[in-house]
């Protein structure tokens, strides 16, 4: 079951800079793409943005180890300050999972 993604990125300043002096470097979104392809992923959308994240990406990937895979390998060459990593579903598996959760029997219950 593929799993499709927002994935958020603040870059670090040091990143930054070197975009600033390289050319070559300010081209992030086709290098993400091509990370995201690799790992058998599709690209959908990317975005730079203004504020607390530099940029976004919507992909999809064949699954969740597919995806913390590409995860661990941009972690690894410390590019981002941080990143937030969002799973999405389409607006029929939310309605489904509500169901789901309503159908449900469970012993479930709050703590208070």
């Amino acid at each position: 079951m593929s799993v499709k993604v927002l994935y958020l990125v603040k870059y670090e300043n040091d990143q930054k800079a070197a975009m600033l002096k390289s050319e070559a470097m300010r081209e992030r979104a086709a290098i993400h793409r091509k990370a995201i392809a690799d790992f058998g992923g599709v690209p959908i959308a990317q975005y730079a943005t203004f504020g607390e994240y530099d940029m976004v990406y919507i992909y999809e990937m064949p699954d969740n180890a597919h995806l913390a895979a590409n995860l661990h390998l941009t972690d690894s060459y410390g590019l981002a300050k941080y990143s937030k990593t969002i799973t999405l579903m389409s607006n029929e598996e939310m309605t489904e999972s509500m169901a789901l959760a309503a159908d449900t029997k469970t012993e479930y219950s709050p703590a208070t």
